[in-house]
């Protein structure tokens, strides 16, 4: 059965207490009152449930976390769940940490492993008491191990649950009545560890409480002290992605890919221009997928100072094919002083830009992510006239300014009774001007369909120039070229659920 009580703000706190708790706060809570180390694994509240109301040691915190997802915080190694009263009229008055190997969300733990305080919570009431200041009874929030680029345990970090809205984000004073209820119970060195973007900014402004902040996760320790290096975790591939304003054409001749193998190498700080061991391996170039090869096992890279605050590093190989030498360069992004960068997803979407060829930008090819998993998911989907379906799915981020990454990653087309599935990177090709706009995409059959009695090899879609309505829906024969014009009765372009 559901016990809310009556909203009740609790009363503030003084200044000096504020800065008292969070002293106690950030050593662990050294002066909380003696209580007994995991007694309550087996006894009191969390007796027989999936939960503990005190972590004293790594042994307890063990028992309730469970490995962080992979997300962009590779400050957090493992998580957990806690649940606290906001105010003195809350039925349950016990900070609990719920285990998140039995129930993931709060909202679950609440319902199904404390009944007779939340029985029949529905995720409205759970929005009022939990999320919005205004009637919240209780505080929810998660958990984090925190760890440093070596992988060390550094402490441990909280964050907030709350409504999203910008009215409803932590005080400095709120996140510090939340860490002086965690204080006495949970014995480990908390701070607080903001997760959201909003949460992150206004935890920037506070000017007592210090918080635990992202850290660039592309950059890591190198092994050897005094070098910069790039860390290839496991092989990989970079994809040429398009252009703007590049024809769909030329996009589609500019289909590039060039694989990576794992290992470690070491580039030197040093000034001035080195020789070091090539990162980049063979290749494949154009829609026919011409292979490329690196010419020799190593490559050029140059550091520079063009200004007192700037290092510059620059890297070049070359390569061999069948129609002449072009070269490779990649303008490493690394702190001032130095440092590792790890070639791995989500970083290649983010950080890698790596040019391939000679001469003109319409004869260039420029490489990063193979997948695009750092980008939003994104759909369009066409429905035709004559019972047929178009529906591309890819990986996009939407600009501030500029374009943004478009990355088409699968299609499904039907036609005259017949399914075409493409996921292969050299059939699926995009093309757009500034602010993806005027997009074109081109699904490329491995196989042809037969389509009004002829042989179909692909469709073209050709949405407007400024919005995401269609011009035109067509096939292409086998060189590419219009072959027939398809009525659309519905075009939707949605991010992907």
């Amino acid at each position: 059965m559901l016990h809310l009580a009556s909203p009740r703000r609790s009363a503030p706190l003084a200044a000096v207490g504020l800065i008292a708790t969070l002293a106690s706060f950030a050593c662990g809570g050294g002066d909380a009152p003696a209580v007994d180390a995991g007694g309550d694994a087996d006894a009191g509240l969390c007796a027989g449930r999936p939960c503990r109301t005190l972590i004293a040691d790594a042994a307890d915190w063990a028992a309730v976390s469970a490995p962080h997802t992979r997300d962009g915080r590779c400050d957090f190694l493992e998580d957990g769940k806690f649940i606290a009263p906001a105010t003195a009229g809350a039925a349950l008055q016990e900070v609990v940490f719920q285990d998140v190997k039995v129930h993931r969300l709060h909202l679950g733990f609440m319902t199904q492993a404390l009944p007779e305080f939340f029985g029949g919570l529905t995720p409205q009431q759970y929005q009022q008491v939990v999320l919005r200041r205004a009637d919240r009874q209780y505080w929810a929030g998660a958990l984090f191990r925190l760890v440093d680029d070596g992988g060390e345990t550094i402490g441990y970090g909280f964050d907030v649950a709350v409504d999203p809205a910008w009215d409803e984000q932590l005080t400095e004073a709120e996140v510090a009545a939340v860490a002086a209820l965690l204080a006495p119970r949970f014995r480990l060195p908390l701070v607080y560890a903001p997760v959201s973007d909003t949460a992150i900014y206004f935890a920037q402004q506070f000017t007592s409480i210090e918080p635990h902040l992202p850290r660039q996760c592309q950059f890591v320790r190198c092994p050897t002290a005094g070098t910069d290096c790039v860390v290839v975790p496991s092989a990989t591939t970079v994809c040429g992605h398009f252009w703007e304003g590049r024809t769909i054409e030329v996009e589609h001749a500019r289909k590039a890919r060039v694989a990576v193998a794992a290992g470690t190498v070491a580039l030197p700080r040093e000034l001035g221009e080195h020789t070091v061991p090539a990162i980049f391996g063979a290749g494949e170039l154009g829609p026919s997928r011409v292979p490329i090869a690196p010419a020799s096992a190593t490559a050029t890279y140059q550091v520079s100072r063009p200004a007192p605050s700037v290092v510059s590093r620059s890297y070049r190989q070359r390569y061999t094919t069948p129609t002449g030498p072009i070269d490779l360069t990649w303008e490493l992004w690394l702190p001032e002083t130095g440092g590792g960068f790890l070639f791995e997803e989500p970083h290649l979407g983010n950080f890698v830009n790596v040019l391939l060829g000679s001469g003109s930008f319409e004869e260039m090819s420029t490489l990063s992510t193979c997948t695009g998993e750092a980008y939003e998911r994104w759909r369009a989907r066409a429905t035709l006239a004559d019972g047929g379906s178009i529906a591309i799915e890819y990986q996009y981020q939407p600009p501030f300014a500029g374009s943004g990454p478009l990355f088409p990653v699968r299609a499904e087309v039907t036609l005259g009774g017949q399914t075409a599935i493409v996921d292969d990177y050299f059939r699926l090709v995009y093309a757009g001007e500034h602010h993806n706009w005027n997009n074109q995409f081109w699904v490329l059959f491995d196989a042809p369909l037969t389509y009004q009695g002829h042989a179909v090899h692909g469709v073209w879609l050709d949405e407007a120039a400024f919005t995401s309505e269609l011009d035109g829906v067509y096939t292409l024969d086998a060189a590419r070229r219009r072959l027939d014009t398809l009525t659309a009765t519905s075009y939707v372009v949605e991010r992907a659920p």
